[in-house]
Formats: structure tokens, sequence, C-alpha cells
């Protein structure tokens, strides 16, 4: 019902958050607030879609739709309008992390800074944070070789992407806040059309964020935020816990709102959550509660080692199947880090279970969709250097290091693109026939598809001609040794057809570049996959935020795991491995088992494990040590000995 003003809803987990944000921006339209004068921002595209899904099922008679949208995308809205006061031209590149790297390893080839020990990874972490304000780049460590080079490097990196009309991820949010620092006129267009913002997981901004949207509230603070500092655990990638907590005091005149019923959980495990989060100083005071009854009592299982956790887990869950008739895919196991699921899918597959893991290898990070997606890049961008030097051997086309050199001479001199060098190969004197000819027929096909997806009509259909003109499918035939390998990557492609096929088929106005913008910020196949994925679910407690199980399993609640051994010592670190093992608490609906080991294998040796100081925060009266056949029906005990003696044939038999 709230109407002008700063408004802070804290919104415990479980507690109906996006419902609140939808019927809001419901409400705001009913009371005659113009639609397109609504912006809501969050953080997933997941968050984005489904608000916008109920609120186009609230409001269907209005005319005009809200702004609901990612951060990244919100600024990359902009900046396709407004970004050449900056310098760039409109039709600019986002690189992924991969061509993130494959550039600053470049430029610390040229300034013979790059060694095998050296690595560009580490440089660009450093970087992120000065451009996040993570930490101030005034501040080096003169002890620290990365955090020296990364000072030197940042101009260097930051040309470099410029000249190739390129930006990353941070880009989009920096330039961004350049922009409306720079250009009150723009700044003043946009706070016109965003007269009424909102923003979700507030708790996990950062000062870049923070900045973007208190420059957008101006002087009219119409700005509703939602989240919960409970939840805060993106503390190492520069999420600011400040801005929530202060909040009330950065915009004067604020009304708090706390939602604390949750909707999602047995009081026994909430009970436990709120044992746990109430050990933290920095937080603002709330505590969950329900009317959905007790349930059952927090399950906490000392496990031999490494090995017997997983098995026991594995078993459990077989039990579960058996005597209880729960679908695998109601059943989460959460651990610290993904280095931690191996243990378990060795232990799944051997019980049969089928499961999946979130968080692998990105479908958009194969090879053949990277060497592709180039292809779509230069197409776009012919400025895209980066993009230049994968697509050109991608396949191998007669253009070596020299040819290559060569042309780039060329296109500086006469202060052109890459893309244009090509067409005017016969123009440069030292340059062979046979690379004077690739590099025309390279020209010439760039050009011809640039004007195919031009017209953005049957897009699918120019993509797959282009990978037949190139013989991109017979070069993965020839370059990987199995049938099934190349099988496998050709079937890769097939399905990146289908991706722009379906963005031809969502989009009111598809083009390419539109296409390229939605794989950065969007990875369709994962979107996919997330609907088909089966089994249980093997996810890091930062991968599961915002998800929610009937059973969840955490695994490896032991100290230096959690609280990880680098949080121990570390400001604010041991308050947010607690948020952490509090969000893996909330994920649980019905019941929760909670694991660690007596010893546990680390760096090569058997070491004694000791319990994690915030399994002793969880209330007595809600939790409960069992051991193996503790408090089982006897027809849940005769199933789980079924499913041992049928996991020890399997092992037998192996």
């Amino acid at each position: 019902m709230h109407f002008e003003g700063p408004m802070l809803i804290l919104a415990g987990a479980g507690s109906g958050k996006t419902r609140v944000i939808t019927m809001r921006t419901a409400h705001l339209i009913e009371k005659g607030v113009k639609a397109s004068s609504i912006l809501a921002v969050t953080f997933t595209n997941k968050a984005a879609r489904e608000m916008k899904e109920r609120v186009r099922a609230m409001v269907k008679s209005s005319k005009g739709k809200p702004i609901i949208s990612t951060f990244h995308s919100l600024c990359l809205r902009i900046l396709r309008r407004e970004i050449e006061p900056l310098g760039y031209k409109k039709n600019f590149t986002i690189y992924a992390t991969s061509e993130q790297v494959s550039l600053m390893r470049n430029i610390l080839s040229e300034v013979k800074f790059y060694d095998k020990s050296f690595k560009p990874e580490a440089v660009l972490e450093r970087i992120s944070r000065t451009k996040n304000d993570f930490k101030s780049p005034e501040v080096v460590d003169e002890d620290d070789p990365v955090e020296i080079a990364s000072e030197l490097l940042y101009p260097k990196y930051r040309e470099a992407l410029k000249t190739m009309n390129a930006l990353d991820f941070d880009d989009l949010l920096l330039l961004t806040l350049q922009l409306f620092r720079e250009n009150p006129v723009v700044l003043e267009k946009y706070r016109e059309q965003y007269k009424y913002i909102m923003v979700d997981e507030y708790q996990d901004t950062n000062r870049i964020q923070y900045d973007l949207i208190k420059l957008l509230a101006g002087e009219r603070g119409n700005l509703c935020v939602v989240g919960d500092d409970d939840q805060s655990i993106y503390g190492w990638r520069g999420a600011d816990l400040g801005n929530i907590l202060n909040f009330g005091k950065d915009f004067p005149g604020t009304l708090t709102v706390r939602l604390e019923q949750n909707y999602r959980s047995f009081d026994n495990i909430l009970k436990a959550a709120n044992g746990v989060i109430k050990n933290n100083e920095k937080r603002m005071e709330k505590s969950l509660w329900t009317d959905r009854g007790d349930g059952p009592k927090v399950n906490i299982f000392k496990a031999v080692d490494t090995e017997d956790e997983a098995e026991w887990v594995a078993e459990r869950i077989a039990m579960l199947k058996e005597a209880k008739n729960v679908a695998y895919e109601k059943i989460a196991v959460i651990y610290r880090a993904n280095i931690f699921s191996k243990h378990f899918e060795e232990a799944l597959r051997m019980q049969r279970i089928p499961y999946t893991v979130v968080g692998g290898t990105s479908y958009f990070e194969r090879k053949e969709v990277m060497d592709i997606t180039a292809w779509l890049k230069i197409i776009a961008n012919p400025s895209d250097g980066m993009s230049f030097m994968r697509a050109v051997n991608s396949p191998k086309r007669g253009l070596g290091p020299s040819a290559i050199g060569k042309l780039t001479e060329f296109a500086h001199a006469n202060s052109i693109d890459l893309i244009e060098a090509l067409g005017r190969a016969n123009e440069i004197e030292r340059l062979k026939p046979n690379a004077a000819a690739s590099s025309e027929e390279m020209y010439r096909i760039t050009r011809h598809y640039r004007e195919r997806f031009l017209t953005g009509k049957k897009m699918d259909k120019t993509l797959t001609d282009l990978i037949e003109e190139i013989n991109y499918k017979d070069y993965i035939i020839r370059l990987y040794k199995t049938p099934e390998a190349a099988y496998r990557r050709i079937e890769n492609l097939d399905s990146f057809v289908e991706s722009i096929n379906h963005y031809e088929s969502v989009e009111q106005d598809p083009s390419i570049q539109g296409f390229l913008e939605t794989m950065a910020l969007t990875d369709l196949i994962e979107d996919k996959e997330e609907k088909t994925a089966s089994g249980v679910t093997l996810i890091s407690f930062h991968s599961s935020k915002g998800l929610e199980f009937p059973v969840v399993f955490i695994a490896g609640t032991e100290e230096e795991i959690l609280p990880h051994r680098k949080s121990i010592d570390a400001e604010g670190g041991i308050e947010e491995e607690r948020r952490l093992f509090y969000v893996g608490i909330t994920r649980a609906m019905k019941e929760l088992f909670i694991t660690y080991t007596d010893h546990r294998k680390r760096y090569g040796k058997e070491t004694p494990s000791v319990p994690s100081r915030f399994l002793y925060e969880i209330p007595e009266d809600v939790s409960k040590e069992i051991e193996r056949f503790a408090e089982m029906e006897p027809e849940e005990e005769e199933a789980y000995v079924k499913n041992l003696y049928e996991g020890f044939m399997a092992k037998l038999n192996k």
C-alpha cells in the first residue's frame, strides 16, 4: 500500500518477497502510476522472468509494461542507446570470462610479464575488485606481485577493450555510472522515465549498484528495496552488507517493514536457523516463524570419513525413496564448494540414484560453441579483435601468425578494423598470395552473413549455412580422434542452432546483436536444462540461494570447511560463513540432515576433523544426533538394509 518515499522491506527466507514485489507493482499501476515508469531490478534472469510473468497475470488490462530487469540487462539497455559520449560505438561486444582471460594473457605476453606461475585470472580478479570499489585502487600491497601487476595492467586492459569496442561485465555497470555522472541530461532523462524504483536482493548490491540506484532515485526518493541481511553471502565478490544495514540513514524518512512469517519450512528447521543466525552482531533483528507445525527434528550425523559420509547420504536418500516415496527431484545435497561433489557422485552412482550437479562447465564455454560465437561477434562488431583471432583459426585457413601480424599492421596504419583489412589484403605487399586469397574469402563470408543476419529473419537457417560454409563440422571430425567425441560436439552445435531459433521465436525484434546479448546475460541452454534436470540436486551453498527442497542434506559442517579456513581471521568472515550456513538450513522445507566426519583427507593426509562451531548454535530441543538406524521405522530400516545390500553387491560386481 506504500506509495511515495523510501521503504525497506526486510524479507526473511521463505517469506514471499517476490509476491510482495509483484503485488506492490500491480497496486502502483491500479493507483494510476504509468506502468513504464516503474523499474524493478533484481540479480538473476530467473527472478526477473518470474516477476514479469506474475505482474503480467495481475495487470492484464494495463497499457504498457513495467521494466523488470537485472542490473546488467538494465545497464546494457541504457548503454546501447547512450554509450557514444564515452567513446564507444553502439555495436560493442560483451566479453565473457574466457575472452577476458585470453585478452589478459596477450597483454601479459606483450609486456613480458607472463610466466606459467602468473595467472591472468588473478590479475582480472584484482582489476574487477578495483572496478567495483571492492578495494581502493590507490591501496597497493608492495609485497604482492599480482597486486602490483594489476595496477600496472589495468590501463592497458581498459585501452585494449576500448580499441576492440568491447566491454566486460563490470563495464556494463561502471560505464553506466560514468555516463550518469558525466552527462546530467542523460541522467535526468532516465530519472523522468523511472519514477518508481524497486530493488530485489538489496543485501547483494555492491558500491556501484548502490550509486546507480541512488542517482536514479534522485530527490524524488521513490525507492523501495527488498532484502535480508541474514542472507548476505556474496561479500567475496563485492556485495556490501552496509547498503542494507544503513538504508535508513542513507534515505531519511524510510518506512521499514519486516516479513517474518515463513511459508516454506517446518518450525524446527526455522528454530535451528534462528538459533544460528542470532549469534551475528551485524544484523537487523528479526525472527522467522511459521504456522506449519513443528515437523521432524533436525538430524545430525557423524560419519567416519569422507567416503562414509557420502555413502550414508546416498543410502539415506535410497531409504527415503523406498520407504517414504520421496522423489529424487525433491532432495538436495548442499556443500561448501563444488570440489566436494565427487564423493557424492560416486556414492549415488553406486546406489543407481540419478543426480544433477549444479554449477558445472557452462555450455557457452565449450570450444565449438565459442568458435562459432566468435564468428557471430565479428559479424556484429568488426572491431572485435579477440573474436577475430579465434575465428580466423576456427577452422584454420592458412593465415598464420606472420600473415595476421601483417594484417594487423595494415589495419593500424590505415585506422581500419581487421575485417576491412581482410578485404584490402591485395594492397599488402608482403602478404603471400595464398594468405591474401584466404583473407579475401574470409572477408566475403563475414560481409555476406552480416547482410543476412541484419534482416533478422530465419536466423537459425543463416547460422546453419555459416557453419556449413566454413566447413566447421568437418573440422570438428578431423580435430577429435573418436567419432563419439566429435558427435557430442556436433550435437552441441545443433543445440546452438536450436537456441538461436528459440531466441528468434520469443523476441519481437530479433537481431544478431540481441542474440549475442542474450548469450552474455542468459545461458539459454542452461535454462533449458533447468527444466529437464532430474534426480538429486548436488549444489553449493552459494548456488542454492533462492531455491527450496522438501529434503536437504548439508554436508561437511566442520571447522576449516564451514567456516572456511580463509574466513576465520578475515574481518566479518565468520559472520558471512554463518549466514552461508543459515541459507543452507532455510532451503529445507520438511526434513533437514546435517553431516560431519571424524576425519577427512586433506592435502593427501588423513586429518582429524573438528565439528563446526555453528553446530553448537543449533538449539538442542530442535535437533538430534542420529546413528545409522536410529529413529527408523521398521519399514525404513528394511528399505535401508535392502539398499545397503544392493550397494554392496554392486561394488562386488564392479
